[in-house]
């Protein structure tokens, strides 16, 4: 295997304090204490800094034995989802577990949240790094075990071009609202022959670009670009950034393609 930048692709990035929420500040029963202010309504925060005062909170509940964090995400046309705060810091499920087992390593998980890609590729002896805009994922991935580091997909990325696997999982496809371009960065970040393991909606789904925002009890997001797209919609911005599907994962309800660069 050719080594990414010396004897390993993410020697020296792990390593953080032992509490997953240590030094975040402002996280206290209420997932957003103390971003309101104000009586008419709900406070509007960056996206990331909610996201990761969220997923602070939903973490130290979790150890708490504390009620869940409430959340959701509202689209553009209205529409709302839960935020899946509990799966992202849970166990993996059967899809989580059947990308893990074909991921080649070195692995690069790009939006990879608190990290159980991640421990479960390393539990598994394979190297992997996370990338994902929130630091406090980042610094609860770490809690984990795994290597992730703060940053943009589309930003410097440690190693480019040299990744045997690259994860869009839990609905990453989504990033930047554009999914041919995300997947052409992704394309971008992989070695030659490597795969994209990417979860798409069920079959049927629509295939859209759109914008959202995330909502908690006392906040609410910015709006920002977003986009789904269905298994039935991926072959096009697949081809369009060069990569091309070899297999689709069905498994607990969620699919994953497998996309092949040449």
């Amino acid at each position: 295997m050719t080594n990414l930048m010396g004897s390993d692709p993410v020697e020296g990035l792990g390593g953080m304090g032992s509490d997953p929420v240590e030094g975040l500040g402002g996280v206290g029963s209420d997932p957003v204490e103390g971003l309101a202010g104000v009586a008419s309504g709900p406070a509007c925060v960056r996206a990331d800094l909610l996201y990761g005062r969220l997923l602070a909170t939903a973490a130290q509940r979790a150890l708490d034995g504390g009620p869940p964090a409430r959340a959701r995400v509202r689209f553009s046309d209205g529409s709302l989802e839960p935020l899946p705060l509990d799966r992202w810091l849970g166990e993996l499920d059967p899809a989580d577990l059947a990308a893990v087992a074909i991921a080649d390593a070195p692995v690069l998980d790009l939006g990879c949240g608190p990290g159980r890609h991640l421990a479960a590729l390393r539990a598994a002896g394979k190297r992997g790094l996370g990338v994902d805009l929130s630091p406090v994922a980042v610094r609860l991935a770490r809690r984990r075990g795994a290597a992730a580091i703060p940053g943009d997909v589309f930003g410097s990325v440690p190693g480019a071009g040299r990744y045997r696997t690259a994860l869009l999982l839990d609905g990453n496809v989504g990033i930047g609202g554009s999914p041919a371009l995300l997947l052409r960065r992704t394309r971008e970040l992989l070695a030659p022959g490597g795969t994209a393991l990417v979860e798409l909606d069920p079959p049927g789904a629509p295939t859209v670009r759109t914008r959202i925002r995330l909502e908690a009890p006392e906040a609410v997001s910015e709006w920002f670009a977003w986009a789904r797209v269905g298994v039935d919609g991926i072959d096009a911005p697949a081809a369009a950034a060069g990569l091309t599907r070899t297999a689709t994962l069905a498994a607990g309800g969620r699919w994953i393609a497998v996309l092949a660069r040449p």
